[in-house]
């Protein structure tokens, strides 16, 4: 499956669970690690792990597999990798501290 595919399939899946601010960071044209970032903001705990959960069924429903899990909503942080997208999951207050958006300015964001 192609990348665009599989970001729809995240994207779709985020905003059914009411996700804010949701943005995409095309990384693959500076980094080799992925060609895509997700970033999508929750306001609390639960909706964070509504989130993950919520891209964790979307992409089992595809068979594409998770390479790896990070963080956890009580953290304020949950990193999904899908190999060529990787997701970040962020309360309100962790991504104004990452300003992941900020780090990564030399690369295509769009916002959904």
């Amino acid at each position: 499956m192609q990348t665009e595919e599989l970001l729809q399939i995240v994207i779709g899946a985020l905003q059914n669970k009411k996700g804010i601010q949701i943005s995409s960071l095309n990384v693959g044209e500076v980094s080799p690690v992925c060609d895509c970032f997700v970033i999508v903001s929750g306001s609390n705990a639960s909706q964070l792990d509504a989130l993950m959960d919520g891209v964790e069924e979307a992409m089992d429903q595809h068979d594409i597999p998770l390479r790896g899990r990070e963080g956890d909503a009580k953290g304020g942080w949950i990193l999904l990798d899908y190999t060529d997208i990787v997701v970040h999951i962020f309360s309100e207050e962790m991504r104004d501290f990452y300003q992941l958006e900020r780090s990564w300015q030399d690369v295509r964001a769009v916002k959904y």
